[in-house]
């Protein structure tokens, strides 16, 4: 699975290098996965520059506490966990959520509609701006478990251990999640 967070044995490697004072072998660890990290800063907080600020963030938090790591050290899990909670540290003291439209994802309406189906391209624009503004209206804790769900195609026990909770949380928060904007969807459908 594309969103799997199984620890390679080259992450493995390059932890340990890192650890014994490596600094490339951590050079090596953000060439990696600083992509991904960015995409999900970026779907949390809508925003290219709090995207970028949040990510140089979360590579110096992992830097400074990559010595307090154990060997067994879920590389990818541990770096979406210090993202979400810088996005979630600035989100609280912003008092309000913006998210990245569906567009630019692997939700894009181009998977679902083709270019050459103008109707089809409209339904499908329409569409991700009511899903915006379902986003935009759902609890913090909801829309957090339902982006690392829907964007990053991760499991209950991944999602779990990035938002420091149980599978079961995890599955509760994702069935509240999908029950909030079910509802708040079928409110916002009718509005223009």
């Amino acid at each position: 699975m594309e969103g799997s967070l199984v620890m390679t044995t080259e992450d493995a490697t390059w932890v340990a290098r890192a650890k014994a004072g490596d600094q490339t072998a951590f050079a090596a660890l953000f060439a990696r996965y600083e992509r991904r990290i960015y995409a999900f800063v970026y779907r949390m907080m809508g925003n290219p520059d709090d995207a970028f600020d949040l990510t140089q963030e979360t590579f110096l938090k992992a830097y400074r506490a990559l010595d307090k790591t154990d060997e067994e050290l879920n590389v990818n899990a541990w770096l979406h966990r210090i993202a979400s909670n810088a996005c979630m540290d600035v989100l609280r003291r912003r008092q309000r959520i913006r998210w990245l439209p569906w567009e630019g994802t692997k939700h894009d309406r181009a998977s679902y509609v083709r270019e050459d189906d103008p109707e089809g391209v409209l339904i499908g624009d329409e569409t991700q701006r009511t899903v915006q503004r379902v986003l935009d209206r759902m609890s913090p804790r909801n829309r957090q478990a339902m982006v690392l769900r829907e964007y990053e195609g991760l499991s209950c026990e991944d999602i779990g251990d990035i938002m420091g909770v149980s599978r079961s949380a995890v599955k509760s928060i994702l069935f509240r999640g999908r029950e909030e904007f079910r509802k708040l969807y079928l409110q916002t459908e009718g509005q223009p």
